[in-house]
């Protein structure tokens, strides 16, 4: 074969590929599977996380101040302290009082409203025998939750009881969905986010995952092909994590009921989503581990939630608190 025939060989190779790729690209984008893009937020919030290596990040001391989500709406502060929790008021000023803390994602948290008016803080008013405290983070799931507990017990000595909270969308959180990964790393304002992941082994053991990021491939800020491959990348990464989301957060519960007993722990598992029938793929371990578990069910209608955010609002957090409190005061002793 001439020099001249490899040469045009080569360029219908190159026009061929470039031309297939153009088509690809304009197949994906007419399917609704464009690029990464930049994430267009016109809010300039501040940024109340910083990086963790086991829990992929938690809340940062300081104090930090919001913009309405809506013309109507109200500002809101937020108050994270040394311990990376968030400020509860009416605490009594006794020291040395056995908690009872909280654990959970953003509603547990309290996002959108100020310190004063979270269902910790409205809790914390009914009861002077227990100080509680809020361990949250926006965007945790259970298996985070977990893990920040862990953390806590090599550091204190004085919990009282836990409350872990729950909502469905923790499952998929747990076992490191693709989709959620990509959700929290394009609004993430510190770049690529890593989120650790539970799955399980062939003795149904839960495995360990240190935190993952996501996968970038050349160009997909602007290329949908690429964007495309950085997604199967990561589904291939996290493949057949999702058909075992309930059995790895019944492994999670399990796991936790084992360290609070061994520590004299009381555990609450508590669900405060839509959805009244959400412990239904976990009510046999409950029973088997004997894992205390309450549901603090209200529908998220337009007054109780917060308007441009969809948040719980002010007057749900005092629901919230109504219904924790008379649940409580059943399994514990609290005044």
């Amino acid at each position: 074969m001439s020099l001249k025939s490899i040469f045009f060989n080569f360029l219908l190779i190159i026009f061929a590929s470039s031309f297939a790729l153009i088509i690809v690209e304009v197949l994906l984008r007419f399917n609704n599977q464009g690029p990464w893009g930049n994430l267009d937020n016109s809010r300039d919030d501040p940024t109340i996380n910083r990086p963790d290596k086991k829990l992929g990040w938690v809340p940062q001391k300081g104090k930090y101040k919001f913009e309405p989500f809506s013309e109507g709406g109200s500002p809101f502060t937020i108050n994270i302290l040394e311990d990376s929790s968030r400020k509860v008021f009416y605490q009594k000023e006794q020291l040395n009082k056995d908690e009872l803390i909280f654990l959970g994602g953003s509603i547990t948290l309290g996002w959108g409203i100020d310190d004063s008016q979270t269902f910790t803080s409205k809790l914390q008013k009914k009861v002077n025998n227990l100080k509680i405290k809020n361990y949250s983070a926006g965007g945790y799931g259970t298996y985070q939750s977990f893990l920040r507990f862990e953390n806590l017990l090599e550091d204190k000595n004085n919990i009282d009881s836990v409350i872990l909270v729950y909502v469905p969308s923790h499952a998929e959180r747990n076992i490191g969905d693709e989709f959620w990964l990509r959700t929290l790393t394009k609004f993430s304002k510190r770049g690529y986010v890593g989120l650790p992941y539970a799955s399980t082994n062939e003795k149904k053991e839960l495995l360990r995952h240190a935190p993952v990021k996501y996968a970038r491939t050349p160009f997909m800020e602007s290329s949908a092909v690429s964007n495309k491959i950085a997604k199967r990348i990561m589904k291939f990464k996290l493949r057949n994590n999702a058909k075992n989301k309930y059995a790895v957060t019944n492994l999670i519960f399990s796991e936790m009921k084992r360290i609070t007993n061994e520590n004299n722990i009381n555990l609450f598992i508590l669900n405060i989503s839509n959805d009244e029938n959400a412990f239904e793929p976990y009510l046999d371990t409950f029973k088997q581990n004997k894992i205390e578990h309450f549901n603090c069910v209200i529908n998220r209608t337009k007054d109780l939630t917060i308007e441009g955010d969809g948040h719980p609002n002010e007057k749900m957090h005092t629901m919230f608190s109504n219904c924790f409190h008379n649940n409580l005061k059943k399994l514990i002793s609290i005044s």
